[in-house]
């Protein structure tokens, strides 16, 4: 039996393949220099028995010389004609190129909110803001995206660092990000609930980012019932806006309508530190059981360089 790669032995400086690999396991089925439908596999994975069927995942990555075992098909893994008729499970989709979140968050698509809570959830950002604009077939949307900065939480740095990271002039990445500041929880509620909708479609974005959603909810002298009556505003208006994107919202900071905004997603993500690591559990999702992932936040800011464009 041959040895078995694993989609995160890529290394950073080996030469750049399209690599199939198990969903399941992150075990690689093969690489190859053109891309191909991910539908057309079936059988069995080799390291956790699975079904291939629906259940493989492509990453344009650098992959290392000693690779050249998986550079065939494997004989678990045949691959069919290509159909003239693909069906949209087979078709590249969005991630945020970081296994350990891209695990729990799949499948990130129009038509779905995400709700990402706890400090982490910038960076988060960030990253999906960046990667919305690569191509398709490299895990992107090819388009534009809103960011809409509720509690100015935005970093340009770490953003032109993720840039930089793949290969894009931070000044051309900004120039795709349509950025919105807001200071009061009314201007939030009127851009999301009037304008959101017709603003993402004259920019052709298919991500919108809601950073720090409640970031001006907190201020003392806001009634409550007040407080609740606006959050209805902008739940309406997301999910106006979400038919034609997709939206991911963090809350930074906790609230005391943390439980309003998270009873909304079809996905929901607590991340909190755990030591000097990142604890990513696993709330909601629409057909995934609950889960939980760990890993250091270097690796996150680290995950655009492992998939950099050349």
């Amino acid at each position: 039996m041959s040895k078995l790669h694993y989609l995160y032995e890529q290394v950073a400086d080996g030469k750049e393949r399209f690599v199939y690999y198990c969903s399941s396991c992150n075990c690689v089925i093969t690489a190859r220099k053109v891309w191909g439908p991910t539908g057309s596999f079936y059988g069995l994975c080799q390291s956790c028995g699975r079904s291939l069927a629906g259940g493989t995942e492509c990453r344009l990555v650098p992959v290392p010389e000693d690779w050249t075992d998986v550079l065939v098909d494997s004989a678990t893994a045949v691959q069919t004609e290509r159909a003239i008729f693909q069906p949209a499970s087979s078709l590249p989709h969005f991630s945020l190129g970081f296994s350990q979140l891209d695990s729990l968050l799949r499948p990130l698509a129009e038509g779905r909110l995400v709700v990402l809570s706890g400090a982490p959830s910038s960076t988060v950002a960030e990253l999906a803001a960046l990667r919305a604009q690569l191509p398709i077939e490299t895990g992107g949307f090819d388009s534009a995206t809103l960011f809409i900065d509720g509690g100015n939480r935005s970093d340009p740095y770490l953003f032109s660092s993720f840039a930089r990271q793949k290969g894009i002039r931070p000044a051309a990445a900004m120039r795709r990000v349509a950025s919105c500041r807001v200071f009061t929880c009314y201007q939030l509620a009127a851009l999301v609930s009037e304008h959101l909708a017709q603003v993402a479609d004259d920019h052709g974005t298919k991500l919108i980012v809601i950073s720090d959603l409640l970031g001006m909810f907190n201020e003392p002298e806001l009634d409550e019932r007040e407080a609740r009556r606006v959050l209805g505003a902008v739940e309406a208006g997301i999910a106006k806006a979400k038919r034609r994107a997709l939206i991911i919202v963090t809350l930074v900071s906790p609230s005391k309508y943390d439980a309003t905004v998270t009873s909304w997603p079809d996905t929901l993500v607590q991340l909190s530190p755990d030591g000097d690591n990142v604890r990513a559990e696993l709330v909601k999702h629409r057909n995934r059981a609950p889960g939980v992932a760990t890993f250091k936040q270097s690796q996150l800011i680290r995950a655009a360089r492992r998939e950099g464009l050349r």
